[in-house]
């Protein structure tokens, strides 16, 4: 796929293609189960994400030990106290995995870590709070990064987002009888709750990617995020979408 197809407005092409002010962020995530008659983001936690209100995620730990992984580094992206896009690469422990490590830079959003090394995690790597009782973001076994349907606009920047997608990944004894999945943007730089952006509903066996012509713009710190909400019965779902990022 060329990148002109990509970006619906030719407008955009020749400063995306050559602009440093233009990125690209590709998001994506799965909750293998989420609950029957509730609703959740996607994410790895596979329960209701609870958003930090402040610069809670300081620390970094891997769920059990893992003696390959012990002093190897994993890339921690979000944002800090100011909503400014922070990227920090953090050693795990090199004595236990599963003692916290502190972040350099604590942080009020989290939205991708990566396994930094020629290692496969075999147990879950978390980000959380100092008392270690609340993940905001982990590593399921074998993915060695982060799957989450979730992000955040940083400060100065604004956020186009071109498409959004889900689907319904089948697992024997997983049934419902419907599914919403929902778009949500919560403006945070005003003060906002989440608003409902867009809505699809997904069957047992089935999914759709939903294109904006023209792109949905949103601005400053303003949380991206899509949640499912299967009626009588749990549902895997994989979701995602795509923005670009520029100082407009």
């Amino acid at each position: 796929m060329t990148l002109r197809s990509i970006v619906k407005d030719h407008d955009l092409y020749p400063a995306f293609g050559a602009d440093s002010n233009y990125t690209s962020v590709n998001k994506f995530g799965r909750n293998t189960a989420v609950a029957s008659n509730g609703t959740e983001e996607i994410w790895d936690g596979s329960a209701a994400y609870v958003w930090p209100t402040s610069a809670l995620i300081t620390k970094v730990s891997q769920t059990a030990d893992q003696e390959l992984m012990r002093g190897e580094t994993i890339e921690v992206q979000g944002l800090d106290t100011n909503w400014a896009l922070t990227v920090q690469d953090v050693d795990l422990n090199g004595t236990l995995t599963t003692t916290p490590v502190t972040l350099t830079t604590p942080l009020r959003r989290i939205f991708r870590m990566k396994v930094n090394a020629n290692v496969v995690i075999d147990s879950p790597v978390r980000a959380h709070n100092d008392a270690e009782n609340q993940d905001y973001a982990i590593m399921g076994i074998g993915n060695n990064q982060t799957l989450m349907a979730i992000y955040t606009v940083p400060a100065d920047r604004v956020a186009l987002m071109t498409n959004y997608w889900a689907h319904h990944n089948p697992t024997t004894g997983q049934t419902f009888t419907s599914n919403p999945i929902k778009l949500w943007a919560r403006d945070n730089a005003n003060g906002y709750e989440k608003q409902l952006k867009h809505i699809v509903g997904v069957a047992a066996d089935g999914g759709f990617q939903h294109t904006f012509e023209p792109h949905v713009k949103f601005g400053e710190k303003t949380d991206l995020f899509i949640t499912a909400s299967p009626v009588s019965g749990a549902a895997d779902i994989s979701a995602g979408f795509d923005l670009i990022l520029t100082n407009d």
